[in-house]
């Protein structure tokens, strides 16, 4: 199917979409639709109310991980998540590649390597090839998050198949915002008010507090996050040996000798909080 006769699909899909907002089935539809713009192997549409948990609004992701692995990730581990860090600086709105959302080293770092972590990739089929997304505020630091992900037996989107999804996004918002908008009063409420998982860094500064100091927890967080030692020497405004003086020291505090070793007692941490 070329890109004009994709595009007409993807139109003439749309007034099934506008009678289906509201209705059961509209994720599935709009799943289908988007298919037949560009194909893509798994889906998920998660609301991030500001500092507020993350909800599930919407499961394209087959049993490509355990039930478990999606509460934990609502529970606590999207806080390392680059899609929960894109919408928490308001990133701005429309598609986007994944790989110009997250920090420089998410792609090597454990939390997008993890199934035990991550609920969109598993042991059988490992990481992914590519993930996309579209991201929009339903209001103003409430962004609802729709990715399109393909498996790692799949090419990732070229730039033909990125382009014609650009050009449904300013719809594909539309017919999530009014899909979901019904959950626009609740976030109002909520984003205002304290919770004791509102505020992103509490996890960071609850982890070991008696052995890590303040600077050493926030390149902890910084670290856990995906960001290479020169990315948190430029965030932080110091020398990139500097950073790695920290993290040897950081190592050397916890008894532990990796970075590995530091993702898994900081889930352990995390997990045992929630």
């Amino acid at each position: 199917m070329n890109g004009q006769t994709a595009l007409a699909a993807w139109h003439t899909a749309t007034p099934d979409l506008v009678a289906l907002i509201g209705k059961q089935g509209f994720a599935e539809r709009l799943d289908a639709a988007l298919r037949a713009v560009a194909p893509f192997d798994l889906s998920c549409i998660f609301a991030y109310p500001g500092r507020d948990r993350p909800r599930l609004l919407h499961d394209g992701l087959g049993d490509i991980s355990s039930s478990q692995i999606m509460r934990n990730y609502l529970d606590g581990t999207y806080l390392l998540d680059a899609v929960y860090s894109a919408c928490l600086r308001r990133a701005p709105p429309g598609l986007h590649r994944l790989v110009d959302l997250a920090p420089d080293a998410f792609f090597e770092a454990e939390y997008y390597n993890s199934p035990d972590v991550h609920p969109c990739i598993s042991m059988e089929s490992g990481s992914l090839s590519e993930e996309i997304v579209f991201l929009t505020p339903l209001q103003p630091g409430f962004y609802l998050a729709y990715s399109l992900l393909r498996a790692n037996s799949s090419a990732t989107f070229s730039g033909a198949d990125f382009e014609r999804l650009r050009q449904t996004a300013p719809l594909v918002a539309m017919l999530i915002n009014r899909h979901w908008e019904q959950l626009a009063p609740a976030a109002a409420t909520e984003a205002d008010q304290p919770h004791d998982t509102d505020d992103v860094e509490r996890a960071f500064a609850t982890f070991v507090p008696s052995r890590l100091t303040r600077r050493e927890q926030t390149i902890v967080s910084l670290v856990l996050r995906g960001h290479s030692s020169m990315s948190i020497g430029r965030i932080l405004g110091i020398a990139e040996g500097t950073v790695k003086i920290h993290r040897k020291n950081i190592y050397a505090k916890l008894d532990i000798s990796s970075q590995t070793e530091l993702f898994n007692l900081f889930i352990k941490h995390l997990l045992s909080e929630r």
